[in-house]
């Protein structure tokens, strides 16, 4: 290499610097932890709950049940710091990538010498030095020497590129021949460059000022938003209804409606502070009844509980929230190499004149070993290493045999210009490996699978290398050279083979309603071929097959028309997925991508959700909200089947908190009317507040993984929580709850089940109990979709725990509970007809589900 290169002065990098910039990564305006903190205490839930603390604090004067509100806060902190630090993925990748450059140095030539600089502080025209090894710190053409790179870090794609002076400056594309691209690393040759983008001008610096772009709402918050807000203003309404049943029962009914004696209580104003202070704690009450302030904390325990289940199976989840989006996926873009495919170049096939092989113990006399191991200049099997993918698959292909390590005097490298490299053996023998377009015409013998040099018709091999080249298959042809002759050896068939089990994992994930979509660099028809075969594409559908140029010529509209038929995009430029993503996202799709790259990176972050593979780079798994370790397309299938489950696990728990709160609220409203002024004592409702939404929430979050949640559609972005069906239940079994209670509060024989009181204490300690079992029947009849009650049961054995937990506590609340729960012991007989009351909500909702299979 010349020695005669003078670089820049200072003078000129100063000059340079101040024109273009430097190497440094550009960081855009990042909230911070403490920032988005605040942020999510905005949250629609989150922020219910605090009013609803708030209320309660000041209304009653610092007399309120400080373990309610307690247990509120801390289920509002846990909610928000967890969601928080799962939202910290975008400044976590762009902090990677600027942590990677920081501790990087370059070589670059500074006033006729070498020196060794921090990589930031190279500027446009500097001219820098690449050797084996190293890696591309700023995007150049290259000006002397040749090398290959791989640059599957940037684009995806494992195949070495040559990279060489003289050839093809294009600065858009990454196949160009003379232009080389920061983050890719050097495999072999060395070269020098001249600098001619630097930081946030370079590809990678695009990448990272994608990866902080913020991600839009995930469907999850979407649908909480708006059970927020319905449920606030049910509560609220509620709240101002039994306020207001109060007031009017208290002042209008108790004076006979006699107006003298409305306005002389009015005028008392002990009285009417009295009244109306004890109005607000009612409505209070039911404000805090109505909320479900167990759901953050249920949904937080629920994913917390999926995501260690998750880690079993390989799957390691960022963000919680990406769990149950995975669930809501409708479409997802997945590349090729390393997810489908093995992303490791092997041989498939090795076909000689006599045949074809798919087993190196076939050809053991043909000698084919050694020759490989020449074309490799491998005299020492220690240096494999340094060897190229081709070299790599050739060898690993034939391990195990013996054998004979060459002794070589010459090499020729391969050059784009003439597609073919040789050795020469000490023996005369020339060993040349390259493009059988080039090479097979040339052969008038060959060697066949004994050894043995035999008749050879070039047109016929031709003939299956163009078969093999139309369905997209890489071949590579090796050929030797003896006093001028050349005789052929083999056709070598490479292939990034698919992964096992990814065409069952595909055909699953497809069977529950999931578009997949393949995005590739490679050309259309080995494109095709790996969609065929993974199951991505059947001979039956009508799909549609994109390339790069393409997408390039038609606006956003047109490639909308094509996002639902679309099967493949073939010669993929890293800009192509992104906006994919983004299009796929404003036809209201919940859009997953699969990526291993630096260049995955911006589009796994805009992605309703991102699973980055395990061995992929640092930037893709932080910008990433869902990591598959073992790299298995099988592990995305798993991820949306326990989403679907967490969210089914989440419906069930509304079911049951809405049941819940339209029993109390109901009592509360129509206690007033019926003239029974605490049914349930406010102490009592937010204790049975406080078991039933924390204790609650754990038993669903234990939820098991059926698989006939992937034979459902999924659900679309804007699907609310409370389906149909669940409203039906809600008002139906909680209404049949709220008549129980009612009939249980005004009939005479239900009251003579009871020992008699003065006070009443033993009927409404029978009601509260009542009312508590009623509640945990009916956590049974919400778990449950099917007729069984009972369905699946054992695979959630907490739920079993915690309702016998539930059971035991409140049976010690009757018999311990005292003045502070206005509770009395119950006999036996007492106990058991409370049960049988509360237990009739079972078949009532069997009932329900009968009559609603019929239909």
């Amino acid at each position: 290499m010349k020695r005669n290169i003078k670089g820049l002065t200072e003078a000129e990098v100063e000059e340079s610097r101040r024109i273009n910039g430097d190497n440094s990564l550009v960081r855009e305006g990042g909230s911070g932890f403490f920032k988005k903190f605040f942020e999510n205490l905005t949250d629609p839930i989150i922020k219910v709950l605090l009013i609803a603390v708030f209320i309660e604090v000041i209304f009653t004067l610092g007399r309120c049940n400080w373990w309610e509100t307690g247990g509120i806060i801390v289920a509002v902190l846990i909610a928000t710091t967890v969601s928080t630090v799962s939202e910290y993925g975008s400044e976590r990748a762009f902090l990677k990538m600027e942590e990677e450059s920081n501790r990087s140095f370059a070589k670059v030539f500074r006033d006729g010498v070498i020196k060794t600089i921090p990589i930031n502080e190279i500027v446009v025209g500097d001219i820098l030095y690449l050797s084996s090894g190293e890696i591309a710190s700023a995007d150049g053409e290259v000006i002397e020497g040749n090398i290959t790179v791989d640059q599957s870090a940037l684009n995806g794609e494992s195949k070495e590129v040559l990279k060489h002076s003289g050839g093809d400056k294009r600065s858009d594309n990454f196949s160009s021949s003379g232009f080389v691209f920061r983050g890719s690393i050097v495999c072999d040759g060395s070269c020098v460059i001249l600098v001619k983008r630097v930081g946030k001008d370079t590809y990678y610096g695009m990448v990272a000022k994608d990866v902080q772009s913020e991600t839009r709402e995930s469907p999850l918050k979407l649908r909480l938003t708006q059970l927020a807000a319905s449920i606030s203003k049910i509560g609220y309404f509620m709240a101002f209804l039994v306020g207001f049943c109060y007031v009017f029962c208290t002042v209008v009914v108790d004076n006979g409606y006699s107006m003298d004696r409305i306005l002389s209580s009015l005028s008392d104003l002990s009285f009417a502070v009295s009244t109306v202070t004890h109005a607000l704690t009612l409505m209070i009450t039911v404000i805090v009844v109505a909320v479900p302030e167990g759901l953050p904390m249920m949904i937080t325990v629920v994913l917390s509980a999926n995501m260690k289940k998750m880690l079993r199976d390989k799957v390691m989840v960022k963000k919680l929230v990406g769990i149950e989006t995975a669930g809501s996926m409708n479409i997802l873009f997945t590349d090729k190499t390393g997810t489908l495919t093995t992303g490791k170049t092997s041989v498939d096939t090795i076909i000689s004149c006599d045949g074809a092989y798919k087993n190196a113990k076939q050809l053991k006399s043909h000698g084919l070993y050694n020759y490989v191991l020449a074309c490799a200049d491998l005299s020492d099997e220690n240096r494999l290493a340094s060897a190229n993918n081709t070299d790599k698959a050739l060898f690993e292909f034939f391990k195990g045999e013996d054998p004979i390590y060459p002794k070589i005097s010459g090499f020729l490298p391969f050059r784009s210009d003439r597609k073919y490299s040789s050795v020469t053996l000490l023996e005369g023998i020339t060993v040349i490996k390259g493009a059988p377009e080039i090479l097979i015409p040339s052969c008038k013998a060959a060697i066949d699978k004994n050894g043995n040099e035999v008749f050879f018709d070039p047109s016929a091999m031709m003939h299956k290398y163009r078969a093999l080249a139309e369905v997209g298959e890489r071949a590579i042809s090796l050929i030797i050279e003896e006093n001028g002759e050349r005789k052929f050896l083999a056709l070598a068939v490479l292939k990034d083979k698919v992964r096992a089990g990814v065409k069952e994992a595909v055909a699953s994930i497809r069977s529950a309603g999931v578009k997949v979509v393949m995005i590739t660099g490679d050309g259309r028809e080995t494109a095709l071929a790996i969609a065929k075969e993974c199951g991505i594409i059947d001979s039956l559908e009508n799909y549609s097959v994109l390339t790069h140029d393409e997408l390039e010529t038609m606006s956003d509209a047109e490639v909308k028309e094509y996002i639902p038929n679309l099967a493949v995009v073939a010669r993929a430029h890293p800009r192509d997925k992104s906006r994919l993503v983004r299009l796929s996202q404003e036809l209201g799709l919940v859009v997953g991508m699969t990526g291993d790259g630096i260049n995955d990176a911006p589009s796994l972050k805009i992605s309703d959700v991102g699973f980055a593979m395990g061995s992929g780079t640092d930037i893709a798994k932080s910008a990433g909200d869902i990591v598959i370790l073992d790299n298995s397309f099988v592990a995305i299938t798993k991820t949306v089947l326990y989403g679907r489950t967490i969210f089914k696990s989440i419906r069930k728990f509304i079911s049951f908190q809405l049941m819940m709160n339209l029993t109390a609220c109901g009592i509360s409203l129509i206690g007033q009317i019926l003239g029974i002024e605490t049914p349930i004592t406010i102490v009592q409702m937010l204790w049975i507040n406080i078991i039933m939404d924390t204790l609650g929430g754990l038993a669903f979050a234990g939820e098991p993984p059926l698989d006939y949640y992937m034979m459902e559609k999924p659900k679309s972005r804007e699907e609310k929580i409370l389906t149909h069906d669940m409203l039906s239940q809600i008002f139906l079994s909680g209404g049949y709850t709220l008549i129980l209670a009612v009939m249980f509060l005004k009939t005479d024989v239900i009251y003579s089940l009871f020992r008699y009181d003065p006070d009443g204490r033993f009927f409404l300690t029978g009601f509260y109990a009542f009312f508590v079992f009623a509640g945990i029947f009916n956590c049974f009849t919400a778990r449950s979709e099917r007729v069984s009650l009972l369905s699946n049961i054992s695979k959630n054995k907490p739920f079993i725990v915690i309702m016998l937990f539930i059971s035991t506590i409140q049976l010690f609340m009757i018999y311990f509970g005292g003045e502070l729960f206005r509770s009395s012991p119950l006999t036996f007989r007492e106990l058991l007809n409370v049960i049988l009351i509360a237990a009739s909500v079972i078949p009532f909702d069997m009932i329900r589900r009968v009559l609603k299979k019929l239909k």
